[in-house]
């Protein structure tokens, strides 16, 4: 995307085939190449976040998951990537509504909106990923337990499962930030269906494992639900 936004190269030949493949060859350039810019780098941010928290922040129990929720999790950040790629200007066959370079002039007020949700739900995400790793650590930073406990600090006085909710908030702001991509949408409520489960799922086991658990606070809408 560099090459082709900000040097001005064509696209080879096969990544244009591959898109094709994915997306159909009737696609059209769906945003600005701004746009389009702005949510594969904060898609990119978001993916490397995650690979940091995942080897140096969360501490992970001795439990295993199913390796279809595994393979799941890598399917829809590929996918995720491609939904953007797709409507992009200059990777598609029809471009013609959209310039192939980045320019400051094709920003809208949903790039800036967008990106600033994004980035908020993408900070407390962060933040919510330490609190829990630090259920499990003592002072010293050391691992002394694999037990689940109830967390407190920042959402999590709201919702049970802030970064579920944090999830939903990022794809949301890259949906304003896409605002006319036409694939995109179905990202986003793919997205959120399975969070809402997740985190509805987890409210409840919380509920029934701690007695004490806290009466007021929501699965993942604050005072909602």
């Amino acid at each position: 995307m560099i090459y082709v936004y900000f040097i001005g190269g064509d696209v080879p030949n096969f990544v244009n085939s591959s898109l094709d493949l994915l997306g159909t060859s009737h696609r059209r350039a769906g945003v600005s190449a701004i746009s389009a810019f702005i949510a594969v780098t904060l898609l990119t941010l978001q993916s490397w976040r995650r690979f940091y928290e995942t080897f140096f922040v969360s501490v992970f129990s001795n439990s295993s998951i199913n390796i279809t929720h595994y393979a799941v999790g890598y399917i829809h950040y590929f996918g995720a990537m491609v939904a953007i790629l797709v409507e992009a200007p200059g990777l598609t066959h029809l471009s013609i509504e959209h310039k192939t370079v980045v320019t400051l002039s094709d920003l809208r007020w949903t790039d800036a909106v967008g990106s600033g949700l994004f980035m908020w739900a993408w900070l407390h995400q962060f933040r919510a990923a330490v609190i829990l790793a630090n259920l499990r650590k003592n002072k010293k930073g050391d691992v002394v337990s694999l037990k689940h406990n109830i967390p407190s600090g920042d959402w999590f006085e709201l919702v049970s499962s802030p970064h579920l909710l944090c999830e939903a908030l990022m794809y949301l702001g890259l949906g304003l930030v896409l605002l006319g991509n036409y694939t995109w949408p179905f990202v986003f409520f793919w997205v959120l269906s399975n969070q809402m489960e997740t985190a509805l799922l987890t409210h409840w086991w919380y509920l029934s494992h701690f007695k004490e658990y806290p009466k007021e606070r929501h699965a993942f809408i604050p005072y909602l639900l």
